[in-house]
């Protein structure tokens, strides 16, 4: 994603604007969780926590990186 030395931050915007549309948020976290390099989950992360519109709490067991 930021191996060329772009952005981290533009690079979680991107996913972060995909999360808002999307129509099941939890399971666009989990397909990020196994795909997106962790510092831009990170940033992905604080995005999502201040943001009280997107719902990604679930009732699912396992762990995210993301919450």
């Amino acid at each position: 994603m930021c191996q060329d030395g772009s952005d981290p931050v533009d690079a979680a915007l991107c996913f972060y604007r995909a999360l808002k549309v999307y129509p099941q948020p939890r399971e666009l976290i989990n397909i990020y969780d196994k795909t997106v390099p962790k510092p831009i989950l990170d940033i992905l992360a604080e995005m999502i926590a201040v943001d009280s519109s997107i719902s990604v709490g679930g009732s699912d067991a396992g762990g995210s990186a993301v919450e």
